[in-house]
């Protein structure tokens, strides 16, 4: 062991991260000194008979529906940790249930939180039902009462719809996964308006397979809306969240799904008489219209004039061709005017006369005078056509007069 002292904080940060190396636990006690800061955070103590424990749980961590209050007896899963200030150890406490909760129980709030931080019960996630579905999708056992339910009453309430049975198990042995596959399935078929997974009521065990998270996971991510129809109206299944709609019972579903249709019948007659109604409206509105016309302003009257507004228009047309084909004509004869005066002062029309042009090779200077010149300079001279680089042998200056 080292001689060499160790700081308050080096050691507050070793007893930090042995503590912190404990996977989250589940701790059973009494709560107490259990407050709710401002803030949203809730500070209490674990105790039993012989110690105690300092828990926080910070306000992002949900207690759903649960409301602690100290003297009870609650299970909490938490982290342990080290409160560095005071040197003082404790749990983050992330989840908090009654201590008497059995385990399927605890199980479930421990999934349903979990999605629910998932989003996948989030109201902003819900399909709307189509008003008028053609087909139908079923999800439930082929031969349980349920299912001849939903067919009893969408054949008395319209028998114009098509259903497709995905038949699967709905208890037992396999049923999470049946039922998973079979949404599925009829995603994939290709051709269902809507959907309805279900069952008949039961016993709490037996409904098991609609708070497995395979079939939450399956309804939440349809592309068809999903009524989830388990038929035990006094608990809420996970499907039942995560569904589009929930109906009590299969037969409920099947009501909701589908218009009665004498409904519907009287819902045509409605819109048949609104459609007359309308017509007949905008025909006397139309007819008064044409009648304050012909009386205001006579229809003979009101032809004369746009005739004659479009007489007006074809003459002003005309006059407009005729002053833009003068001015054309006008600018054109400038045009060659101008450029036959350019024409004849351009130094090329003198070259093209048989003059020529003579440059210093350096610097291209013009030469107008011989006695610039010297033996051996090299001149350029530019004809009409093409030039040549010379060189003076000879200068035969004029004197001047």
């Amino acid at each position: 062991m080292s001689d060499q002292p160790l700081t308050v904080s080096e050691v507050t940060q070793a007893i930090k991260q042995t503590l912190e190396s404990f996977p989250p636990m589940w701790i059973v006690g009494e709560l107490t000194s259990f407050t709710q800061h401002s803030s949203g955070h809730r500070y209490f103590t674990l105790s039993d008979k012989n110690c105690q424990l300092r828990c926080v749980m910070w306000r992002s961590r949900s207690l759903g529906n649960f409301h602690p209050e100290s003297g009870m007896e609650v299970l909490v899963q938490g982290q342990l940790t080290l409160y560095e200030r005071r040197g003082d150890y404790q749990l983050n406490a992330m989840q908090m249930f009654p201590a008497g909760m059995g385990q399927q129980q605890l199980a479930f709030e421990q999934l349903k939180r979990k999605l629910a931080e998932e989003g996948l019960f989030d109201e902003g996630l819900k399909q709307p039902l189509p008003e008028y579905p053609r087909v139908i999708g079923v999800v439930t056992s082929k031969t349980a009462a349920a299912f001849q339910d939903i067919l009893n009453v969408l054949k008395r309430r319209f028998s114009g719809v098509r259903i497709v049975l995905r038949p699967a198990l709905v208890q037992g042995i396999g049923a999470a996964e049946d039922i998973a596959q079979g949404i599925a399935d009829l995603n994939a078929y290709g051709d269902i308006d809507v959907m309805i997974v279900g069952r008949g009521g039961g016993a709490a065990e037996d409904l098991a397979a609609f708070n497995d998270e395979r079939v939450v996971r399956a309804v939440a991510h349809s592309a068809i809306p999903v009524i989830s129809a388990v038929g035990h109206e006094v608990d809420i299944s996970l499907c039942d969240l995560a569904a589009d709609l929930r109906a009590p019972t299969p037969s409920a579903a099947a009501e909701i799904v589908v218009r009665d249709a004498l409904d519907l019948r009287e819902q045509v007659g409605r819109w048949t008489l609104r459609v007359r109604d309308a017509m007949l409206r905008l025909l006397r509105e139309n007819e008064d219209l044409l009648d304050h016309y012909t009386e205001s302003y006579g229809m003979r009257r009101m032809a004369d004039q746009v005739f004659q507004h479009m007489q007006q228009i074809d003459d002003l047309h005309r006059e407009l061709e005729v002053h833009m084909r003068r001015t054309y004509d006008a600018q054109l004869a400038d045009y060659r005017q101008l450029t036959g005066k350019l024409a004849s002062l351009s130094p090329l029309s003198v070259l093209a006369r048989g003059y020529s042009l003579t440059q210093r090779v350096e610097g291209g200077a013009v030469v107008q005078d011989a006695n610039t010149l010297q033996v051996d300079d090299s001149l350029r001279i530019r004809f009409a056509k093409g030039e040549a680089i010379c060189r003076v042998e000879e200068v035969q200056a004029e004197s001047e007069a």
